[in-house]
């Protein structure tokens, strides 16, 4: 009965220390960046840059830019590939300067409009 007993209060124990979902899902996004971001974290963010453009795929509707630093989301200078299926991509080619807008989810970036330099 004893044992019973001490069993059924570690049990309650354990229940009541038990972290929420919510504040386990902070612990776990705190300390592995491959967890799944809160829904705050990952709200598209509007953007603007110049760049490079180094890539056009007018099929799959992307477009790789070589672009300077995004202090808005601070991003530094990098290469990355944007998703521009509402923007016309048929004038754009590879080494083009060219300054864009862009809204942003984590870092996914897709291209609002885009002008050549």
């Amino acid at each position: 009965m004893k044992t019973a007993t001490a069993l059924l209060s570690l049990g309650l124990l354990a229940a009541c220390s038990s972290p929420t979902d919510e504040q386990a899902a902070a612990q776990t996004t705190a300390t592995d960046p491959a967890a799944p971001a809160s829904p705050a974290a990952t709200a598209a963010k509007s953007a603007s840059a110049n760049g490079v453009v180094e890539a056009v795929d007018t099929a799959a509707e992307t477009i790789t830019i070589a672009h300077g630093p995004v202090p808005e989301l601070e991003w530094p200078a990098m290469t990355m590939t944007f998703q521009a299926s509402d923007v016309d991509l048929t004038a754009i080619r590879q080494g083009d300067r060219v300054s864009f807008e862009f809204t942003s989810s984590g870092m996914d970036g897709t291209i609002t409009a885009i002008a050549r330099q």
